[in-house]
């Protein structure tokens, strides 16, 4: 969620005291929990291909 604040809300603003800072933070916080849903972890896929390259570089 952290990255999704960061993108939605902070990032290229500019605040000109913490006191605004926490105010975005405060509202962006109130409008995701308006629709908020369980969030789904998922692991990335990792190909073999992938695992064979990093054994080969870890012996490098």
């Amino acid at each position: 969620m952290v990255r999704y604040l960061i993108r939605k809300t902070l990032k290229g603003a500019s605040f000109s005291n913490v006191t605004e800072l926490k105010e975005a933070i405060e509202a962006f916080i109130t409008r995701h929990n308006q629709n908020a849903q369980p969030f789904k972890w998922r692991r990335p896929e990792v190909k073999g291909s992938q695992i064979k390259n990093t054994i080969a570089n870890l012996r490098n």
